[in-house]
């Protein structure tokens, strides 16, 4: 063991610290710090997942979710001061150090006690750093689940041993936001329904999952069945704990997807005045600001609930496109990339990442991310279809942009008018672009306002007309 050395950073093997410009950075915690030795130890090489969580969870009982949280941690600090994507994924394998790592000679110095040494808040970061681990290893009492604390200065919440463990993870699966990862977190959080049926949590639980299921339109009923069935969980949670920040979250959700965008805000605020750590409310307070082109005070929100949830996918995702809307396409990539990381099928992501390489002129990048975009769908989409119509045109390619349009054209029940939209402008359909925008609500308008995809309409008197009416 001894001292490595690798861009602007140490890490030191024998105290298990990571280190920049000699100071210890103090949210990483040991376990998180052993998953990055275990990889510089053997640059280039690709450790397994079996491997790490052997190495660094002997004690064993411990989900993947554990090491992704732990990867997720280390990408997000060094690249904080460091350039480079140092840890690749080798897709079902595990993972590689692939920036040039150094041995250097240790230089005697006071030792670091990093958790004494400065405030509260070090506590508190090395707590969140380790955190997921507890709570799947079953110890934790205090945080029922990954996404929220339960409440600020009150009473941990009392569900028993197996319904903290249902609830950690059905938290995970909820999280990915995917079809198959939402579904199976309902049958987790039935569970605690089961073992604690006069604890609000669960019912809480169950409101935000099939919220989720409405919100995303997965499931084999229509959106409302699971808004109707979410508003009655959160209803019951309420009759438990009439101060069930959850509950209120979940409502805000629904609220704002029926469009009762007063009603959402109220109950949003509403959760956050009984938890201000409550991560998916600010998630969803976040989103409600973007779509009310409200972009900055948007990106405080979401930047604040990735900061409570950093294993949130949808919270990452979503920075992606906050970031997008604000310009700021660099950022946009990155957060595109992280949820990516954490979930691979989350398809949305692809699609910011592929408007911010779009606005950069990347043309062929951009491409490529539609079509992962795509393939993350199972099938073609008329949506993917108009996103590569536009780039191909950009990129003067302008046969295989038609041939994406009029694939896009016989799939248009499945794709947003204003998507379609600059698919025909980009091929110089102005007015069939115009014609398609008349049929976008005030809150869309509030996106294309911001969005580079428009650029190429915003000096047309149509097009400024259209957007003068939907303010």
């Amino acid at each position: 063991m001894g001292l490595y050395e690798f861009g602007p950073f140490q890490l030191d093997a024998d105290s298990l610290l990571l280190l920049h410009g000699g100071e210890p950075e103090a949210a990483v915690g040991p376990k998180v710090v052993e998953t990055l030795l275990a990889l510089i130890e053997h640059p280039g090489q690709v450790c397994t997942k079996n491997e790490l969580l052997e190495r660094i969870w002997p004690e064993g009982y411990v989900e993947e979710a554990n090491l992704v949280q732990n990867i997720h941690k280390l990408r997000k600090t060094l690249r904080e001061h460091w350039d480079v994507d140092a840890i690749e994924t080798v897709p079902r394998r595990g993972y590689r150090f692939v920036a040039p790592v150094r041995e250097a000679e240790r230089v005697r110095t006071r030792p670091h006690a990093p958790v004494l040494r400065r405030n509260g808040a070090v506590a508190a970061a090395l707590a969140a750093a380790l955190f997921a681990v507890v709570v799947l290893a079953g110890i934790a009492v205090t945080l029922a689940g990954g996404h929220r604390p339960v409440a600020v200065a009150a009473a941990p919440v009392a569900l028993s041993g197996s319904g903290r463990q249902s609830y950690a993870i059905g938290n995970y699966y909820w999280n990915l936001r995917t079809r198959e990862s939402v579904a199976k977190s309902l049958t987790y959080f039935n569970q605690i329904v089961q073992s604690d049926p006069r604890e609000a949590l669960g019912y809480a639980a169950l409101a935000e999952a099939n919220a989720i299921m409405g919100d995303h339109e997965y499931g084999g009923l229509k959106p409302d069945v699971y808004f109707n069935r979410a508003h009655a969980y959160a209803e019951e949670a309420l009759a438990i704990d009439p101060n069930s920040a959850e509950a209120y979250a979940a409502l805000g959700l629904i609220a704002q997807d029926r469009g009762q965008h007063e009603e959402a805000v109220a109950d949003l605020q509403r959760a956050l005045i009984l938890d201000p750590k409550n991560g998916p409310a600010h998630e969803w307070y976040g989103i409600n600001l973007l779509e009310r082109g409200r972009l900055h005070e948007a990106l405080r929100e979401l930047r604040t609930s990735e900061n409570l949830d950093p294993l949130s996918v949808a919270t990452t995702a979503w920075l992606g496109s906050a970031a997008y809307l604000n310009h700021h396409f660099d950022d946009a990539i990155v957060y595109a990339r992280q949820a990516i990381e954490l979930s691979p099928e989350l398809g949305d992501a692809y699609m910011t990442m592929g408007f911010a390489y779009e606005a950069r002129g990347q043309y062929d990048l951009a491409i490529d991310a539609f079509k992962r975009y795509e393939r993350t769908t199972h099938c073609r989409s008329g949506s993917g279809a108009a996103y590569l119509a536009q780039a191909y045109a950009l990129s003067h390619r302008m046969s295989q942009a038609q041939r994406e349009l009029s694939y896009a054209v016989a799939h248009r029940k499945n794709i947003a008018p204003q998507d379609l939209a600059v698919a025909f402008a980009a091929v110089g359909h102005k007015t069939i672009a115009l014609k398609l925008l008349r049929h976008v609500d005030g809150t869309t308008w509030h996106a294309i306002a911001n969005d580079p995809r428009f650029d190429t309409l915003r000096n047309d008197e149509q097009f400024r007309e259209l957007a003068r009416r939907a303010d």
